[in-house]
């Protein structure tokens, strides 16, 4: 890194607990073995999501998937179906995968995880566990406020890296971002990320940091980064239709400069993930184009959805249900 030397790392669940406590039973309690018709309900409204795919190679790959809503279909209980969607070459099929699906004005997301699977044309992602996050992401993101779309002339740029001046311009203005993470058992999680304007910070070149901030407190992708470093980040700009990838490899730090770096005028975070990082590529998506997430029109569809603890209810009573 060119401003700061890389933090020292840590290396143990143990640590990881010291600093934020151990994990709430209940927090896993909350996912749900299949797809019930809280979920079917959200995928029919729901016109992007962000697909999180492990490659052979162990590259991590983040993926948009947008359009009218619906776009991510229910199959049955048990599977979850995208159209035509280009896949990376390094996939086979019955590798991990997660997912996390937006609606538009809704606070909470609907994550998925489970194994991805290729049926001709389409993309099948095979259910282990589906739950809906806590809003705290979207709430600090002011994901679904108001925006000013940008100038359509704004530039694009292809395996550049964070000093490029277009990617720091859209880091500045970027307030959500997704993770995707593999543990050691082959489990994939995409986990998404809200805070203030800029909270992912360059360090240079090939290296940036963001907060933790506290979530559902299941730290899915805080464990899986002690297990395995690497990592895909997407981030999005409130009414651009670029999208921001960047892959590399994560640690996670409690070091006292960077977390006060980080704060960014709200409660410092206990912890910073570190991302030294491999390829950044700002590219115009035309699935997050099509999904027009910010356009008024298409936030009328969340009206009807019940209240998320209405839904945490429900799935902590299927949660034992196969």
């Amino acid at each position: 890194m060119d401003d700061q030397s890389v933090p020292t790392p840590l290396t143990t669940v143990a640590e990881l607990e010291r600093i934020l406590g151990e994990r709430p039973p209940v927090t896993l309690l909350k996912a749900i073995p299949f797809l019930d018709d809280h979920c079917e309900s959200f995928f029919a409204r729901s016109p992007f999501a962000v697909l999180g795919v492990h490659g052979d190679g162990g590259v991590q790959h983040s993926l948009v998937v947008g359009g009218t809503p619906g776009v991510v279909a229910i199959a049955d209980r048990n599977t979850l179906r995208v159209e035509s969607l280009a896949l990376p070459d390094d996939l086979g099929d019955g590798g991990p995968a997660g997912l996390v699906a937006l609606v538009p004005g809704y606070g909470e997301t609907m994550r998925v995880n489970g194994r991805l699977y290729r049926d001709g044309s389409a993309t099948l992602l095979r259910v282990e566990e589906a739950y809906l996050h806590c809003a705290r992401c979207v709430t600090r993101s002011g994901l679904w406020d108001d925006v000013v779309v940008p100038d359509a002339s704004v530039p694009a740029a292809s395996d550049t890296d964070l000093d490029h001046p277009a990617v720091r311009e859209f880091l500045t203005l970027s307030r959500f971002l997704t993770v995707t993470s593999t543990d050691t058992d082959g489990g994939t999680d995409v986990s998404p990320k809200g805070d203030e304007a800029g909270f992912a910070v360059p360090l240079g070149p090939l290296a940036l940091a963001f907060p933790d901030r506290p979530g559902n407190r299941r730290t899915d992708t805080l464990r899986n980064l002690l297990q395995h470093p690497e990592v895909s980040l997407l981030a999005l700009v409130a009414g651009d239709d670029r999208v921001l990838h960047i892959r590399g490899r994560a640690s996670i730090t409690d070091d006292p400069d960077l977390r006060a770096r980080l704060a960014a005028g709200l409660a410092e975070p206990k912890l910073a993930v570190v991302v030294e990082v491999d390829r950044v590529d700002l590219t115009r998506d035309p699935g997050l184009a099509a999904a027009r997430l910010w356009n008024p029109e298409v936030r009328g569809g969340q009206s009807d959805l019940p209240a998320a603890g209405q839904i945490w209810t429900d799935h902590l009573a299927l949660d034992n249900v196969g």
